[in-house]
């Protein structure tokens, strides 16, 4: 298998039917990604171009070993891809949230909890399903990052001019920093 092209900066391209504002799209596009990883990446073809450059790195780096994967695999993986694509990104958050959560158990510990759910009833999984924690609409989702266009450069201190030293604010001099009391956040007294 060909190594995979190389992720090229962000194009703008505007959506069909909205000439307001173009959206930016992360490369590799659909069209310019390695035939064998197309294959892999099937159900995800129908939303590539949205996704964030980030995103592409992961399920790229995914595509890498579906070649090497036995076929009952291969099928597994991208019924996995298709389930995800049919979320909305509430239920996205929410699933890396739970992941997240799991992960943090140790195999012990899961290997337990599913014995326990597996021994339940039928009408006590469903009991427990309806008492499952719904998301809070509207609730903060994960943080995205700052596109890089919205990002300034740091410069070193240019020499100052007369026009800037006219500018410039006065700045007060700042007394040195106290400890800080780690549960109040508050100044310790001297």
């Amino acid at each position: 298998m060909a190594p995979p092209p190389p992720v090229r900066p962000a194009a703008s391209t505007p959506i069909p039917g909205q000439t307001s504002r173009p959206v930016t799209v992360a490369k590799p596009e659909w069209k310019d990604v390695h035939p064998a990883q197309q294959r892999a990446l099937q159900p995800l073809a129908a939303i590539w171009n949205p996704l964030s450059e980030t995103q592409k790195r992961k399920w790229l780096a995914i595509s890498a070993n579906f070649e090497k994967l036995p076929p009952a695999e291969q099928t597994k993986l991208q019924e996995r891809m298709r389930e995800w694509v049919l979320l909305s990104p509430a239920q996205r958050n929410l699933a890396r949230l739970n992941f997240a959560e799991t992960k943090q158990l140790s195999l012990k510990e899961k290997q337990a909890k599913w014995e326990a759910y597996q021994a339940l009833s039928k009408e006590e999984k469903e009991k427990l399903a309806g008492q499952a924690i719904k998301p809070r609409v509207g609730a903060a989702t994960t943080i995205k990052p700052a596109p890089k266009q919205k990002l300034v450069t740091a410069t070193a201190n240019p020499a100052p001019n007369a026009a800037t030293k006219a500018s410039a604010p006065h700045v007060l001099p700042v007394e040195p920093l106290r400890k800080v009391d780690r549960n109040t956040l508050l100044p310790q007294q001297p």
